[in-house]
């Protein structure tokens, strides 16, 4: 019995290596495309790639995900980026934008259509020359290190060049280790702001032929946006640019704006042209985002919203300490000094999985497993009937898009929700927080991945489900100002502190670091 009770521990460790194997044998298993000579795809052309113009085009392309035969993605789509050129693409959460990306990247291959560089066939280059402006997910290593993935034989100069370029020279300066600091798995160490702009230094130092922004700044504060898209512009000169925003101020300087619904390209043209078109899709969008900015004085910034008669905001640039603060809450670190209260207990005294099990967590990067769509929502749950789950799903407006899929709630999400688009994932995982009915509710930028139109109804979903129970409270972390202005209190944080609270009116009134903020972004 002694020995036995040494191996329990390491049976969950069993359990979970026995899953992890499965999709790797799957994998390994797995028959070769006999239309794809692997050692071709791979093998090094020095001509193909380095000797280019960098005119990209989507002639006619069709794809369907493997796992979602019967639902199409791209329909016949047709667009050109030309080189030393700005091509946006915009359009509503899931119309195919980021699977443009995926194709140009050879992730998937066409189910028909060709995808061509300098008119020839992309499948004719070089798939590890052709993956240059990859870099999205962050790795356990250094900060220095993890910008040299873009270019291994970048030297310190070229690097500190291309993090100052990002904006995130400063605040690397700032650590205790500098560029040597650890950035942990995933980035954890680091704020969403701060992973992406160590995210574009990376794209900025290998001086890439091709440069892919798929929401570049989407994480980051109003005046740190400015200035990352300043680089940007410039880094843009002489290269060929596909841009994929929601935010459409980012994409005003665009050659060409392609705008995409249910896969297809709907319109297309400058952005002058594009807002004179009267009735036409663009037009509606960027009206709607002004009307945000008039109403809600839209600003990057953070808040911590209180239901219980009272709201409260934190608001400040990026890296400031707010997801911090969800992290302390959720006790994935204790304070170092001083008290974390809940309910007037220090929260390093109550039971851990019960305070989590009150908490309905909501981060800018969407959890979701490798299950059914069904069972992602429901997650964490027992026996929950299919009308709650549909209900859940109806008011983060999810649901009609699920019904169109061939197996409906029952379609699989892949890895990591793979098969999905940022806003779909983000979705999702808000109808699962939102079937737990928790008594704590922590939005870490939950609206940061999708449209306009999709955010005002998840706003007002989030703002029911706070009148539905008074007694829930609601800490919120946005860089929209839509999301937080109805706060009843506001504390603007600065290097950790909070330097300024109180209403959003009293706030402006004071003309202090707040009003400087709103200020700052109307510029």
């Amino acid at each position: 019995m002694g020995y036995f009770s040494f191996i329990i521990p390491f049976f969950q460790s069993f359990s979970e290596a026995r899953g992890a194997a499965a999709p790797v044998f799957r994998l390994i298993d797995e028959g070769n495309d006999v239309n794809v000579n692997e050692s071709d795809v791979w093998k090094e052309d020095q001509e193909s790639i380095y000797n280019i113009n960098g005119d990209i085009e989507f002639d006619n392309v069709n794809f369907i995900y493997p796992s979602r035969k019967d639902a199409p993605v791209l329909r016949k789509l047709s667009l050109i980026a030309r080189a030393g050129q700005t091509t946006a693409l915009v359009g509503s959460s899931g119309c195919g934008k980021s699977t443009c990306i995926s194709l140009f990247l050879r992730f998937y291959e066409p189910s028909s259509g060709r995808i061509t560089v300098d008119g020839r066939s992309i499948t004719d280059y070089n798939v590890k020359q052709l993956r240059q402006n990859i870099g999205v997910i962050l790795f356990g290593i250094s900060i220095y290190e993890n910008i040299r993935f873009g270019k291994v034989d970048a030297t310190r100069e070229e690097i500190e060049k291309a993090a100052q370029e990002a904006n995130a020279h400063h605040f690397i300066m700032k650590l205790p280790n500098k560029y040597e600091t650890l950035v942990g798995e995933r980035g954890i160490q680091l704020s969403g702001g701060e992973k992406q702009r160590i995210a574009l230094a990376r794209a900025l130092v290998k001086q890439p032929t091709f440069l892919l922004l798929d929401e570049a700044t989407s994480a980051l504060d109003n005046i740190s946006e400015k200035m990352v898209q300043e680089a940007l512009d410039r880094a843009c000169k002489g290269r060929t640019t596909i841009v994929i925003a929601h935010r459409l101020t980012t994409i005003q300087n665009a050659h060409q704006i392609y705008v995409l619904d249910n896969g297809s390209v709907i319109e297309q043209g400058t952005h002058e042209t594009l807002i004179a078109k009267e009735g036409g899709m663009y037009q509606s969008m960027v009206k709607r985002q002004q009307m945000e900015r008039i109403d809600d004085d839209k600003d990057d910034m953070a808040s911590t919203q209180k239901a219980t008669e009272e709201d409260e905001k934190l608001t400040s640039t990026t890296g400031c300490g707010k997801s911090t603060i969800v992290q302390l809450l959720e006790r994935f670190y204790d304070v170092t000094s001083g008290q974390l209260y809940l309910d007037g207990v220090d929260i390093r005294k109550l039971n851990l999985q019960w305070v989590r099990s009150h908490f309905g967590l909501i981060s800018q990067e969407p959890i979701l497993f490798d299950l059914t769509i069904a069972e992602n929502i429901a997650y964490g749950l027992e026996n929950v009937p299919m009308e709650d789950i549909i209900n859940a799903a109806s008011r983060t407006n999810i649901h009609q898009f699920i019904e169109k899929l061939p197996q409906g709630y029952e379609t699989r999400v892949g890895l990591k929700g793979s098969f999905l688009s940022g806003g779909e994932k983000q979705r999702i995982a808000i109808a699962r927080v939102l079937l737990r009915r928790p008594k704590i509710l922590l939005l870490d930028e939950a609206t940061s991945a999708m449209d306009s139109h999709n955010q005002q109804i998840i706003q007002e979903a989030l703002e029911q489900a706070q009148r539905e129970d008074s007694s829930r409270t609601s800490l919120t972390i946005a860089h929209r100002l839509s999301t937080i202005r109805s706060c009843d209190l506001i504390c603007v944080l600065d290097g950790g502190h909070i330097v300024e609270s109180g209403t959003h009116t009293e706030l402006i009134q004071r003309r202090g670091a707040y009003y400087k903020m709103l200020a700052e972004n109307n510029l």
